[in-house]
């Protein structure tokens, strides 16, 4: 996806639109900032013209006042302009970065169960600051680098037109070079840019596995993986810092080589009288600074590279479409809502994938706790996505009292929904905030009660949780995930093998606290050990085209 032109460039001006005003104030800022650097070279020339050589030492007091008052409000300018910028910049990145999570919260599992957590987080982190650099730099750069340019050119002209041609003589090579060389600082740095990512990638995937990493006596292992991806990444670090260097120093030289025929020149024109010696200098100064923004814009053609490259990589995730929509229209639940469930012709299957469902038909009662059993890979976790509406079936409907998923707002019918998973994931923070995460609302007094019931209460509420629940065993992770849903108080609840690290009679105690709680609602336990389902009202086996009918005590 290119940068110039096309959706992406649309969304991206799109999202720096709501700062229009503040850019239009560091516009303003940044000009008049140039125009006051603007002014020393020209006093520079009255005071050696006619303080120095004139022998006028007023005037040489006059002139160094000036240039110190001008470099004071070029100071006070720049710092107001800068803490303008900074605020400009910073919500440009923060509105990139929150719109890419957005649209990351809008896809299927299956889109985080195909690509690795590092490679997400390096491009929210560096590709997302590489485009908002682009996009909040370039424009700045560009209007400051025109003012700047213009400005140094009038006063050039002024001192001297017959210098100008030999000052520039050269910047058709300066061009040439640039342009050549961008291409290939587009290539190396993707490279960088997917080191980085397989660095990131690397260490949250080990960090995460610490564990198993002592476990299994891996460290010398991955040691010698870091060490490597870091040979990797220097070496293409190396090569795009040093194409960068060279688009950047071979101007440098050639504005330098620039800078030494004006002096050829211009002293033979000071010799024959027909330039002061301060008109020198400071044609010489402002040549110097036309450097500055002639630099500027030849370093936009790589800036614009690399940001194409970053753009693209978001672009590869922006391009991910969500695989079910909300409703322009939701209904809402009814007021007696209970909880039914109806599976009407469900077809369902995986890109790429044959089908998993296929014309399923099932009707599970509202306030009933159901039990349902498969073979590994029967479809039981793709069931519950489909209950969350993670995926919409190809064909078919299902209904929740009467609704189609399809037209319930997403929100309200996940938090109808409640489901606790073997490995229910947790946030860092406090068991308390764990269990208010569903139900933000909800009161002092009722965490307490769901955490009471789900037999958490005695870590103590203020507890920390370590990222992912690290510092809670695998039963006390379960009945924090239970005591979060106990506190959303949904019409269905599933229990995704979310006992499975409890022992037996805490579960069964546990169990009873849900069916007390619950005895209205509707409660689908998935598991594979029979005395988990031997209290069920039904026992369904899960197959491709539907549910078949088990006997109770035979579902293990």
């Amino acid at each position: 996806m290119a940068i110039a032109g096309g959706r992406s460039v649309r969304w991206l001006f799109n999202l720096v639109r709501p700062q229009s005003a503040r850019v239009l104030v560091v516009l303003a800022a940044s000009g008049l900032a140039s125009a006051l650097s603007l002014a020393p070279p020209w006093l520079t020339r009255f005071l050696i013209d006619d303080g120095l050589i004139g022998r006028r030492i007023d005037l040489v007091a006059w002139y160094c006042a000036a240039i110190l008052g001008a470099a004071v409000a070029a100071a006070l300018v720049g710092a107001f302009n800068r803490w303008q910028y900074l605020t400009l910049s910073s919500r440009v990145l923060f509105g990139l970065r929150e719109a890419v999570f957005a649209h990351l919260q809008s896809l299927p599992p299956t889109f985080f169960s195909g690509r690795s957590t590092g490679d997400v987080m390096a491009r929210l982190d560096g590709d997302v600051a590489e485009v908002q650099r682009f996009a909040v730099d370039t424009l700045l750069a560009a209007v400051n680098s025109v003012l700047v340019l213009a400005g140094t050119l009038a006063a050039m002209a002024a001192l001297c037109p017959s210098l100008l041609l030999p000052a520039f003589i050269l910047l058709p090579v300066q061009v040439a070079i640039t342009r050549l060389m961008r291409a290939r600082i587009g290539i190396l740095t993707r490279k960088v840019r997917e080191r980085s990512t397989q660095l990131t990638a690397f260490l949250v995937e080990t960090i995460g596995a610490m564990k198993l990493v002592q476990a299994v006596g891996a460290a010398p292992r991955e040691q010698a993986r870091l060490v490597q991806l870091n040979r990797y990444f220097l070496g293409d670090l190396r090569r795009a810092e040093m194409a960068g260097f060279a688009v950047g120093a071979i101007p440098s030289l050639l504005n330098g080589v620039a800078a030494g025929i004006v002096f050829l020149i211009g002293g033979t024109f000071v010799m024959k009288g027909s330039l002061s010696v301060g008109a020198l200098i400071a044609f010489v100064s402002y040549l110097g600074r036309a450097g500055g923004p002639v630099n500027t814009f030849l370093g936009l053609i790589i800036a614009q590279r690399r940001a194409a490259v970053s753009l693209d990589r978001l672009a590869e995730i922006l391009d991910e479409p969500p695989a079910v929509m909300n409703p322009a229209e939701p209904r809402r639940l009814p007021s007696e809502a209970k909880g039914e469930i109806v599976l009407d012709g469900v077809h369902f299957a995986y890109p790429g994938c044959p089908s998993l469902f296929s014309d399923v038909q099932a009707i599970l009662p509202a306030g009933v706790k159901v039990g349902i059993v498969g073979a590994s890979g029967a479809g039981k976790s793709t069931l519950i996505d489909l209950l969350h509406r993670h995926y919409d079936p190809e064909a078919g409907r299902i209904l929740l009292d009467g609704c189609d998923l399809r037209s319930l707002d997403l929100t309200q019918l996940r938090r109808r929904i409640a489901v606790v998973a073997q490995d229910s994931p947790l946030i860092s923070g406090t068991i308390a905030a764990n269990i208010l995460y569903a139900a933000p609302d909800a009161s002092a007094e009722e965490v307490i009660r769901a955490a009471v019931a789900a037999e958490i209460a005695h870590l103590g509420l203020d507890t920390p949780v370590a990222e992912r629940g690290a510092s809670l065993s695998g039963g006390e992770r379960q009945r924090l995930a239970i005591a979060r849903a106990l506190l959303q108080d949904p019409l269905v609840l599933i229990l995704d093998e979310a006992t499975s690290a409890i022992d037996r009679e805490t579960e069964q105690r546990i169990a009873r606290t849900i069916d007390r709680l619950f005895a209205n609602r509707t409660r689908i336990i998935i598991s594979h050990h029979a005395e988990v389902l031997a209290d069920a009202d039904r026992i369904l086996e899960l197959t491709p085209t539907g549910f078949a009918e088990r006997r109770i005590g035979s579902a293990a």
